[in-house]
């Protein structure tokens, strides 16, 4: 999902690296906002989840820990390079645009929500919490961050990449691409170990993976109109999250609709049933 992403487009306000064509430039904008609003709407795929099955079985909840985890990480790296990249005044490498900016706040509220109400659903025995490695995941991220952000503060920006200022807020980037690296591990093993998708959305899934396409679609359009020198250094967080984001909702799409299909799993309930009797 996307979750994620990883966020991540339009980052570096250089004046000097105007569009080759204005069609295109105008293209790569609305195809900005379009998976922008796919990846912010899948969100909600899951809150209509948890409330039509009413408990939290099939959701992991490593998983929301670590994208609150992830977006939040995501929302200090974009903001800094929306509102002070390139010419604004710090040397941040890497496209933001403001569609970036909005899904990585929208994300971070709407998954606070999300374990709002999965907190107000929870009953005894629905699911066995967050595991003792995520835990450990979790707290070596923040106490790694903060120790970074004091370092930072004592020695000035040339803590660790000798040639990288804002070393911060990169390193709180690639924390992200962590993140997105295992956070939908957990929900791929509880769905093989229920041998169902049931209270997981593949809703959330679908529009996650048409909006990484988009994502990837984007990024090719502003190199062919000349917005950066190539592909990947246009924003190399981005680049990565999208082939991570579309991997896993490949995972989840063969989970849902080949492996573990409703209606699959309920014949094999009659079946195992008529079993039962015939012995």
């Amino acid at each position: 999902m996307l979750s994620l992403l990883i966020d991540e487009s339009e980052f570096s306000r250089d004046s000097s690296q105007e569009p080759n064509s204005k069609a295109l430039d105008i293209l790569s904008n609305f195809i900005g906002w379009t998976y922008i609003f796919c990846w912010s709407f899948s969100f909600y795929g899951q809150l209509y989840e948890n409330f039509k099955v009413k408990n939290v079985k099939g959701i992991a909840f490593e998983f929301l820990g670590l994208n609150l985890t992830g977006y939040l990480f995501l929302s200090a790296y974009s903001s800094a390079g929306y509102y002070k990249g390139g010419d604004s005044g710090w040397p941040f490498s890497g496209n933001i645009t403001l569609q970036d900016l909005i899904f990585a706040f929208h994300s971070v509220g709407i998954t606070i929500l999300t374990i709002l109400q999965i907190a107000y659903y929870y009953k005894e025995g629905d699911n066995s919490g967050v595991s003792l490695w995520c835990i450990i995941v979790l707290i070596t991220l923040w106490s790694s961050t903060i120790l970074y952000i004091v370092l930072t503060w004592i020695f000035g920006w040339e803590v660790i990449f000798k040639e990288e200022k804002l070393n911060v807020l990169y390193w709180m980037g690639y924390e992200k691409l962590f993140v997105t690296l295992i956070k939908n591990i957990p929900q791929v093993y509880l769905n093989y170990k229920r041998k169902s998708t049931v209270g997981w959305s593949i809703f959330n899934i679908l529009l996650a993976f048409f909006g990484g396409i988009l994502s990837f679609l984007q990024m090719l359009i502003d190199q062919i109109n000349g917005k950066s020198v190539n592909l990947v250094d246009m924003n190399i967080v981005k680049f990565i999250l999208n082939w991570i984001v579309l991997g896993f909702d490949l995972i989840f799409i063969l989970q849902h609709y080949i492996l573990y299909h409703p209606k699959r799993n309920k014949a094999k309930d009659i079946k195992d049933e008529y079993q039962q009797i015939k012995e």
